[in-house]
């Protein structure tokens, strides 16, 4: 009899775990993730795909942002999206000043010699027909843009125009997302965009568009994108704030390594066709390497530079203090938990 109890007690008691254990996975938090389905997103999709987000004790719902991430800037102050994931945007800068709080937490995407994963595409058919011959012959050309009125690659266009004798006004320019961008292509509806991976090799391989030159030669070393962070999430979520960053620096080091050193790379490629839907592994072989930082480090002397050209051209009314801007104790943090993981 007394066995009895004891074997009733311990299987109630694993009955009162299992049912604690499935309320608090109902009730934690679902993190809501907006990400533009680029390349350069690498380090979200795999702390998804490998269970990286799932190890943390975590609950991501992943979102797509097809077109210029300044659509995640209401989101974010409103706290209706925890992270962010896209390109920099004038923007950001704004609701900032306006006094709209969220903090770019780490780097997602930048420009270096090794990391050319942004280009400059000219249709196949103005190469071959001599109309386009050289960089000057830009004038008059439709090209493309995810913003206009400040974005990252704007700031690269104008370099390249500036430099060959041009000015923006000598070219027109068009906002679309980046898969429309090599449609218009395609169409013939635009004449070059500034496009980024994997969208540029696309181009390229469908014969569409020729690279003609590589964004880091312009403009070395721009914070390109980043990850952010809503006010909210920080504030009453640190721990999943930390715990986000610890998986999402896994995904970047898992990314990081397969295409600098090569390690593992064909099962990565095929984790990640699971979110940007790019079957044909000519592309994945000949694609750019996207500049993220292992330690999730966000370049604020490169940012600083781009915001003073957003203050240039009136795409902003002041340069926001650069502590206002960016909080890189999740990432500094992160990279100390993740010496722990062996």
């Amino acid at each position: 009899m007394f066995k009895c109890l004891i074997f009733s007690a311990l299987i109630l008691s694993q009955l009162i775990g299992v049912t604690n254990a499935e309320n608090t996975d109902k009730n934690s938090k679902v993190i809501k993730v907006g990400s533009s389905p680029v390349l350069s997103s690498a380090g979200i999709y795999l702390a998804e795909i490998r269970g990286y987000f799932k190890a943390q004790g975590l609950k991501v719902e992943i979102s797509d942002f097809n077109n210029s991430s300044a659509s995640m800037t209401a989101l974010l102050s409103k706290g209706e999206l925890d992270v962010g994931a896209g390109n920099i945007v004038s923007a950001h800068f704004n609701a900032i000043n306006l006094g709209q709080k969220f903090k770019f937490v780490a780097d997602k995407g930048h420009l270096s010699n090794r990391h050319d994963y942004i280009g400059l595409l000219i249709r196949a058919d103005h190469i071959q027909s001599g109309r386009y011959k050289k960089l000057s012959d830009l004038k008059g050309f439709k090209m493309g843009l995810t913003s206009l009125d400040g974005v990252s690659q704007q700031i690269i266009a104008e370099r390249i125009l500036l430099k060959n004798g041009l000015k923006p006004s000598d070219v027109e320019f068009v906002k679309l997302s980046y898969a429309e961008m090599n449609s218009a292509l395609k169409a013939k509806l635009i004449d070059a965009t500034i496009q980024l991976e994997p969208f540029l090799s696309k181009a390229v391989l469908d014969g569409v568009a020729n690279n003609v030159l590589s964004a880091a030669a312009i403009h070395p070393h721009q914070q390109s994108a980043a990850l952010y962070y809503s006010q909210d999430f920080i504030e009453k979520n640190p721990k999943e704030a930390k715990s986000f960053m610890v998986a999402y620096l896994r995904g970047v080091r898992d990314y990081n390594r397969a295409f600098e050193n090569g390690i593992d790379k064909p099962k990565l490629i095929e984790d990640l066709k699971k979110f940007l839907k790019i079957d044909d592994d000519r592309i994945w072989n000949s694609i750019h390497t996207v500049g993220l930082d292992s330690n999730g480090t966000v370049n604020e002397n490169a940012l600083k530079e781009d915001m003073d050209w957003y203050l240039e051209k009136k795409f902003i009314t002041k340069v926001p203090n650069i502590k206002d801007v960016v909080d890189q104790h999740f990432n500094e943090d992160a990279v100390i938990e993740l010496s722990k993981i062996k």
